[in-house]
């Protein structure tokens, strides 16, 4: 009588717990609520994928590891070689006190593993490429428009050291600050004055550069749809697109609005209860850009300079005031984009229905 002896997991499930680094990946493997296996290797998807298909041949494979430094190629990896990869929140791992006290790697691999078997990690959004590639170009725009606005304060900061008068920002200012600077061999301030020549001139390579992307990945319409919207210029439609690229990805207009940190929220316990803000979990620079399209729409649409009219008048102060404003901002963005189509102006209040009515928002 012949013995068979072919190992198979078929229908079973294999969890691994992934904790990323640079040069080596700790890997924690579980099946059936007992810990299984556990392992340092270099950061290869085909290497653990060859290590969990000869080990455990015919299995369900499971994996998880932190959103970081180490994007979203390694996921594309793993999905590809048949392994159901998430990628999560750090912040949304569930930690304890002790996983606190006793934190290091193989801990942190082990817990991966164990709350993935149990089903409490909520995957994140993964953006395409054509997604990543926008985004990654307009967040380096704003690298470079922080680095203007350090050099102008060194400049500025430079000028008051030496008693010198600041004349302002125009090319002509600058053109006699710099022959003031040469007739004085002031070579600190020429140095800072090429330094600022050199980010204006990067930040418009820049501008030109993500026109160039947004035709390549056919979004023009949208970008002018958004434009449409009065308060919302080039910049802010193009970051608009980048952070949220596709607003019919989110629930409902209330998880939007929570992404983008313009949905307050309810904190307290038994009688003591507050309303707070979003906080860190949010997009910043989404929140940010929402909140100065907020005050330009105040000024150029009169329906919304009438909505922060009234909510002053009722005790809001300005800022909860104008916060209200980009909420309502925010949805109008969501309504325009999925209808595919441009802002809806009003000419008069008493002739045409409000925006809410003709966006359905």
């Amino acid at each position: 009588m012949t013995q068979c002896s072919t190992l198979s997991f078929k229908g079973q499930v294999i969890y691994c717990g992934i904790d990323v680094h640079k040069n080596s990946w700790k890997v924690h493997l579980r099946h059936c609520h007992r810990d299984l296996d556990k392992f340092s290797m270099n950061p290869s998807p085909e290497r653990l994928a060859d290590y969990l298909k000869r080990k455990y041949p015919e299995a369900e494979y499971r994996s998880v590891y932190e959103a970081g430094f180490s994007g979203f190629e390694a996921h594309r990896a793993l999905c590809a070689l048949g392994i159901l990869n998430i990628v999560i929140n750090p912040a949304d791992v569930p930690t304890s006190g002790r996983d606190r006290e006793y934190k290091n790697d193989r801990a942190d691999s082990r817990k991966l593993a164990r709350e993935l078997e149990n089903g409490m990690l909520e995957p994140i959004y993964i953006p395409s490429p054509e997604n990543l590639e926008l985004r990654n170009l307009v967040r380096r725009e704003t690298q470079v428009v922080k680095n203007i606005v350090r050099v102008k304060n060194r400049i500025k900061s430079h000028l008051f050291f030496n008693g010198i008068k600041f004349i302002g920002w125009s090319g002509r200012s600058l053109k006699i600050l710099e022959l003031d600077a040469e007739k004085r061999d002031d070579f600190a301030l020429l140095s800072l004055l090429r330094e600022l020549r050199f980010l204006r001139l990067e930040r418009l390579t820049i501008v030109e550069d993500e026109k160039r992307c947004l035709k390549k990945h056919k979004r023009e319409e949208v970008q002018s749809h958004l434009q449409s919207i009065p308060g919302i210029g080039f910049r802010t439609a193009v970051i608009l697109q980048a952070e949220i690229w596709d607003p019919e990805r989110f629930q409902d207009k209330e998880h939007l609005g929570s992404y983008s940190g313009v949905a307050p929220h309810l904190v307290g316990s038994g009688e003591h209860e507050s309303v707070r803000s979003c906080g860190n979990r949010k997009r910043k620079q989404l929140h940010y850009i929402l909140i100065e399209a907020a005050w330009k729409s105040i000024s150029y649409d009169l329906e919304q300079r009438a909505r922060y009219g009234k909510l002053l008048a009722k005790g809001a102060n300005p800022q909860r005031a104008v916060s209200i404003i980009a909420k309502k901002l925010l949805y109008t963005i969501r309504a325009v984009w999925i209808q595919n189509r441009d802002y809806v102006k009003l000419e008069s209040v008493n002739t045409v229905k409000s925006v809410e009515t003709v966006l359905n928002i």
